[in-house]
């Protein structure tokens, strides 16, 4: 993204990103304060989640430098190209994603109703966040970005593979 784009990002970028760090952060150190949930299975889930999170969240960094045309000694979310390939054929915005999963793995971890609470506004505020970075991405990458809109999901992972494995419609 172009520093003139960064630096016009209003206030409510700003404050959704913020309450997203916020609600995130509550949620991980309330995991850390409460124990596990009482309902075994439920925090099964939350770990499969949980890794889940994390695979959708490092992977990205590595397919974005070696497909996005990061400019050396730059950050990863610096890209010069589109990339529509592995991962990024299956949901447009992983690492979003990849918060989502996260607030909701650790909901199933402590089956807290504070945790529930933190992690709606995670999640609420992800979402918010990533209809902004579609916004910018058009910006960024015109034409051919709305067509991949209109081929990926956006952050629908099941979506994206039944698309993927041929059953879902054209792209």
């Amino acid at each position: 993204m172009s520093d003139n784009r960064e630096r016009s990002r209003g206030w409510a970028w700003k404050t959704t990103t913020w309450f997203w760090g916020l609600s995130l952060a509550g949620q991980l150190a309330l995991l850390f304060l409460f124990p596990l949930g009482r309902v075994l299975w439920l925090a099964r889930v939350g770990w499969v989640l949980f890794v889940v999170s994390a695979i959708l969240g490092w992977f990205p960094i590595l397919i974005m430098r070696s497909r996005g045309g990061v400019p050396k000694r730059k950050s990863y979310v610096y890209t010069t190209e589109l990339v529509t390939t592995g991962l990024y054929s299956i949901v447009r915005h992983p690492q979003y994603l990849a918060g989502d999963f996260l607030a909701v793995a650790i909901m199933c971890l402590t089956q807290h109703w504070a945790t529930l609470v933190a992690g709606g506004i995670a999640i609420v505020t992800n979402r918010l966040s990533m209809l902004r970075a579609d916004r910018d991405l058009v910006e960024k990458f015109g034409e051919p970005y709305r067509t991949y809109m209109a081929r990926v999901p956006r952050a629908s992972l099941l979506l994206g593979l039944w698309r993927r494995i041929g059953h879902g419609r054209a792209g």
